[in-house]
């Protein structure tokens, strides 16, 4: 059995402290790590590695222009052409609208990478567009909310390059891991809507099916706004970029997309880039954090002790259950960055005595904390949907939870089975 540090239950009661006190997660990282070096004589040196490494990985460079390009295409706001476009094609259906806000957010995943980013970005059009047609606004924000949830799936993905930093994984291997669950989510999600609809009697008046003529012309008008994604998957499929250098490439062609259209002002740019700054800033202080708390776990016999008691469960659909169980819980109390870099350890010594591959672990993690965008009581997800178009948070909620069943099944279907999330990347020879 593992020897536990005596002084653990003082790192883990300081760690605790400091979050129920709302101190940043990053700082109550460091405290804990403070803590166990002081109480273990260990070297200081350890902090300013640590740290240094964080920062100095090349892969972490994607981080901030993925960011960038998020802010920015909220900026220039060329994301309305890719829902009206959705909406030509398949907006004649049953919850035909519903269908084309899952259909832009996948596309719009292939851009920003974040979930809020897509809430807050598509969100409130996609809302208004749907209400101004007659559709229940309750069940517009729902559909909003669960949809962005498919942002940090499809590529590119802010949590995968983290956690391939963190695990020393292929990002690249990650990215086209994550493509057929991101899609799979989504179609389960046009699938629920039907489902819905029909059975709970939700209002979503059908509009008329639209002409050939156009669905190519607004087709066409969406193209500016296609290409960021078609560059960022084409060349991360197919290996002509690397992620870092693909984020760059995919940032450079919105502001030069902008600036073509006449949509670029100085204005635009000092605001996108201070909203990247911000979100940066916060994520790459947790991963270097991040480091230090993870050294102390696993130095502290905590990670050893309780993979050992998860392993003593005996069976490996057992102990993915209650690993889901898990991070589901810790998802709807802490953001899903975070978790990630929490219990990374954790999931890597698992996936070592499963025999499963750190990618399949990691889409398998991040699709489950991506869960906890619209599980409350935090909901981040649905909250800045709501905020954003002035809805209420409580009403929609009712809806927004049975999103939970089609994301649970995707779940399930990547712990599972694991030609979902390793097929892609064998056969591009990523993994």
């Amino acid at each position: 059995m593992t020897n536990l540090d005596p002084y653990l239950a003082i790192y883990f009661i300081t760690f605790v402290a400091l979050i129920l006190l709302q101190v940043p997660i990053s700082y109550a990282m460091l405290a804990s790590g403070f803590e166990f070096i002081v109480f273990n004589h260990q070297s200081f040196v350890m902090f300013a590695q640590r740290t240094a490494n964080a920062l100095a990985d090349f892969n972490m460079l994607a981080l901030p222009a993925f960011l960038f390009v998020g802010c920015f295409m909220n900026e220039v706001g060329l994301t309305d052409r890719i829902f009206t476009m959705a909406e030509k094609w398949i907006g004649h259906l049953t919850g035909g609208l519903a269908h084309a806000n899952i259909l832009a957010s996948m596309i719009f995943a292939g851009m920003s990478g974040s979930a809020l980013a897509d809430a807050g970005g598509l969100g409130t059009m996609e809302v208004k567009a749907m209400s101004d047609a007659g559709y229940d606004r309750n069940f517009s924000v729902a559909v909003t909310a669960a949809s962005a949830g498919i942002g940090p799936i499809i590529p590119p993905s802010i949590n995968f390059v983290v956690w391939a930093f963190l695990s020393q994984c292929s990002t690249l291997a990650m990215f086209q891991a994550g493509m057929l669950p991101g899609i799979l989510m989504g179609v389960a999600m046009m699938v629920w809507v039907v489902v819905a609809v029909k059975t709970q009697g939700i209002k979503c008046p059908t509009v008329p099916k639209s002409s050939w003529h156009d669905r190519f012309k607004y087709t066409w008008e969406a193209l500016p706004a296609l290409g960021g994604p078609a560059i960022l998957v084409l060349g991360i499929m197919t290996g002509v970029f690397t992620p870092t250098e693909c984020s760059v490439v995919a940032a450079l062609y919105c502001v030069v997309m902008a600036i073509c259209l006449k949509r670029f002002n100085m204005k635009m740019l000092t605001k996108a880039l201070r909203d990247t700054l911000v979100s940066a800033g916060m994520s790459m202080c947790l991963c270097a954090t991040g480091l230090i708390f993870n050294w102390v776990i696993v130095t502290s016999g905590l990670i050893g002790w309780m993979t050992n008691l998860l392993m003593g469960l005996g069976s490996k659909v057992l102990i993915l259950l209650v690993l889901n169980a898990l991070l589901l819980f810790l998802g709807c109390f802490i953001g899903s960055m975070q978790i990630l870099i929490m219990v990374a350890p954790l999931l890597m010594n698992l996936a070592n005595a499963l025999n499963m591959s750190y990618i399949q672990m990691g889409v398998m993690a991040v699709l489950n904390v991506t869960l906890g965008l619209i599980t409350p009581p935090m909901a981040p997800a649905l909250f800045v949907t709501a905020k954003a178009t002035g809805n209420n948070f409580e009403s929609a909620l009712k809806y927004t939870v049975q999103f939970l069943i089609p994301m649970f099944a995707t779940l399930m279907l990547v712990t599972f089975w694991e030609p979902l999330t390793m097929w892609l990347p064998r056969l591009l020879g990523a993994a």
